[in-house]
């Protein structure tokens, strides 16, 4: 008698506790990066068993060169990693400061990031690369609005 129906279960769950924050799409960022390791890791790991490379005969992944996707990708992953720490620094200090929300600017940004990854994938045409521009720079613009609404609460 004493169980609950699970509609009133999702109920006792304040809403603060479901909504997404800043600080998630962090992680959701870190998840990214994550994915790409894991394909540049699932591909090398293809070539190796498959005996097409030996181990040795992998260019270092931010130094590899090409328009295969696997160079895409490896390219994709170091301009993520090169972004990520300016991303994490501003949310992060805006949390620590209490500052004002940042949610829908670095829901913003990690979408307009997700695109940026998309683009660098799909290709390296002149089309593609003007669309990797449009997905990057709109990320500048929000980064600098949250670093400005950040410094506010400093």
């Amino acid at each position: 008698m004493g169980q609950k129906h699970s509609a009133e279960v999702v109920d006792e769950v304040p809403p603060e506790k479901v909504a997404l924050d800043a600080l998630h799409f962090v992680l959701l960022y870190v998840a990214l990066v994550v994915t790409h390791v894991l394909v540049i890791v699932g591909s090398r790991t293809v070539a190796l068993f498959t005996g097409k490379k030996k181990p040795g005969e992998f260019e270092v992944s931010r130094l590899q060169s090409g328009t295969d996707f696997i160079a895409r990708v490896s390219q994709s992953h170091a301009n993520c990693v090169e972004n990520f720490p300016l991303f994490a620094a501003v949310v992060l200090t805006n949390k620590l400061v209490d500052g004002p929300d940042l949610t829908l600017y670095a829901g913003l940004s990690f979408t307009a990031r997700c695109c940026q990854v998309m683009f660098h994938a799909k290709g390296v045409s002149d089309n593609e690369i003007v669309l990797r521009f449009y997905a990057f720079f709109p990320q500048l613009v929000i980064l600098a609005i949250m670093a400005a609404k950040t410094a506010t609460a400093i």
